[in-house]
């Protein structure tokens, strides 16, 4: 699945999705209107009010986990945007102090942190998209490399304190990264709106299997498919088609 999330184009998650659910929904109305309401009509029958309300409260229940779901996730891609952003914004910010330094000095120490810049733009950027998501060790070592630059900087204590607070400021950038791409929707969710899914299919098992009944079948989870699929399109935002971008990144010390 993670495969497909990260190849397949936004079009075709959402179809792809959209099609399972309603092909499911058909496929267990109907064994469930042979196997469960069909031998036991006038009973179905004499309960109708009960089998609506479990039936509305199944769907009630799916709507809101959705709903909420949605909102997050939505919300957390946007904070990993805006922090990329501001992650390109610091390492421009960081290149300036290191260029007003000594020349001599001032070229390596760029140089490393260009390093740092394009193992991440090319190297740890796909490894934020995985299923499980990591950080580059290469980025790391750039980054180490380039504080150890740092303390020999020919500048005053206070210069060299604050090109130290630059790198601080990038690691804190990067870990925070990290932590956007970890953070997704937990499993016990899926599980639970599978659960609540299959309820609401076998509900739809109550009414005679009509064209115009699984054309309204169909269109109902249709939509349930499409709002799931927009949630696993945005619940990793350094995978797929709708992705956050490395551009920024890639950009800042032409910025900068």
């Amino acid at each position: 699945m993670s495969s497909f999330l990260s190849h397949a184009s936004d079009v075709l998650v959402l179809l792809s999705i959209a099609g399972v659910l309603i092909v499911s929904a058909l496929v267990i109305a109907q064994l469930a209107r042979w196997l469960l309401f069909a031998p036991h009509a006038e009973e179905a029958d004499a309960h109708s009010k009960l089998l609506d309300l479990v039936h509305t409260s199944l769907l009630a229940f799916i709507a809101f986990m959705l709903a909420i779901s949605v909102a997050d996730v939505r919300g957390n891609f946007g904070k990993a945007d805006d922090a990329v952003s501001r992650e390109a914004m610091q390492i421009a910010a960081f290149d300036r102090e290191i260029a007003e330094q000594d020349p001599a000095w001032a070229g390596p120490a760029r140089e490393i942190l260009a390093r740092y810049v394009r193992t991440v733009v090319e190297t740890e950027w796909p490894r934020l998209g995985v299923s499980e998501p990591s950080l580059a060790p290469e980025a790391q070592q750039a980054l180490d490399d380039l504080r150890a630059a740092l303390r020999q900087v020919p500048a005053r204590e206070s210069v060299r304190g604050l090109l130290l607070e630059h790198h601080d400021r990038l690691e804190v950038s990067r870990m925070g990264r990290f932590e956007n791409a970890t953070r997704s929707i937990p499993r016990v969710f899926w599980v639970l709106i599978g659960g609540f899914l299959v309820g609401a299919m076998v509900m739809n098992g109550r009414h005679r299997q009509t064209t115009l009944t699984r054309s309204l079948i169909a269109v109902h989870f249709a939509a349930i498919g499409l709002s799931i699929a927009l949630i696993l399109v945005l619940d990793a935002p350094f995978r797929g088609e709708t992705s956050i971008s490395a551009k920024p990144i890639a950009e800042s010390l032409r910025r900068g």
